[in-house]
């Protein structure tokens, strides 16, 4: 089999999230991270014919690099990664489950509370100004006319911080909803965002579904 460029991008999203992945049988693939506090799914266009783990996905997404035209073949406890039309090829041996990280179950939403859309331009912007202020803090509360989005460190009361504002979008009056920047490893894309008083976010995307915990300062 061979795998698509955006699948690729997804598995090389992934790793970002967890270094290990065990991979079903199928078209969707499952990560969460150690601190089971970010989970991600994706369905993508091609079908693993079998389950098998992986240890180092960055090591893994290498050997692909090595060629330019990778196929996959799943050949008994090994994958062998060859060279379209060529001899060249690398064998791979997959991890057990066992000893790596993955989803145990799917995430059931719960019923949510706050719903709105952050573009792509958004997210890159909140990133931006938080490295720029070296604050991880993004703080979404009630304003005039919607919802106020800032990005601070919520420790430091003089802390420099960035805002702007959902006009339309509706936050509970007493409700402060907070994330750590550092748990947005999304790809880069418009998420439809749902937020749940259980402390817990659901990004929706084209490509991916993020599950996200809210950080414990959170209120509603």
């Amino acid at each position: 089999m061979k795998l698509s460029r955006e699948t690729i991008g997804i598995l090389r999203n992934f790793s970002t999230i967890n270094s290990n992945i065990v991979i079903d049988a199928g078209n969707t693939i499952k990560t969460i991270s150690e601190a089971k506090n970010i989970f991600a799914k994706a369905d993508i266009e091609e079908s693993f014919p079998s389950d098998f783990g992986i240890y180092d996905l960055n090591e893994f997404l290498s050997v692909l690099n090595l060629f330019d035209n990778p196929v996959l073949e799943f050949k008994g406890q090994q994958i062998v990664v060859q060279e379209e039309g060529k001899r060249r090829s690398v064998n791979y041996t997959p991890s057990d489950r066992e000893i790596l990280t993955y989803p145990q179950k799917d995430i059931k939403m719960p019923s949510t509370d706050v719903e709105f859309e952050l573009t792509a331009g958004q997210i890159a912007t909140l990133q931006k100004a938080a490295s720029t202020l070296s604050v991880s803090d993004i703080v979404i509360t009630a304003g005039e006319s919607g919802a106020v989005v800032s990005v601070t460190d919520l420790d430091n009361p003089t802390s420099n911080s960035y805002q702007f504002e959902f006009e339309g979008t509706q936050v509970p009056e007493d409700a402060k909803i907070v994330f750590n920047i550092n748990n947005l490893k999304l790809i880069a894309g418009d998420y439809n965002v749902s937020v749940s008083s259980k402390l817990i976010a659901e990004f929706a995307g084209q490509d991916a579904t993020y599950y996200i915990a809210l950080e414990k300062s959170s209120s509603f």
